[in-house]
């Protein structure tokens, strides 16, 4: 949360810079699947509850999930569409 008398606490007195830091890898947010059975509002998604095609067959999705290991991703966020509708997801 945003408070003014911490932000002029330091710009009064910086903190000082730390040792550098090598993040491990970049976070992945990936839309998984452009299906979807929800119309919410506030979505950026263009999506319906109809199959799309040129989606990921299983086999592509699993090389896709070894490239983004060997690129040592830390965190892998699974977006859409609603993931959960794939029927290989488990």
């Amino acid at each position: 949360m945003f408070r003014i008398s911490a932000y002029l606490r330091e710009i009064a007195a910086p903190t000082p810079i730390g040792p550098k830091r090598n993040p491990p890898g970049p976070v992945v947010i990936w839309n998984l699947i452009r299906r979807c059975n929800l119309t919410c509002k506030h979505c950026y998604s263009i999506s319906a509850d109809k199959d799309f095609a040129g989606e990921l067959s299983t086999d592509e999705i699993f090389r896709t999930m070894d490239d983004l290991k060997a690129f040592r991703v830390p965190v892998l966020i699974l977006s859409g569409g609603e993931p959960l509708l794939r029927p290989d997801i488990f």
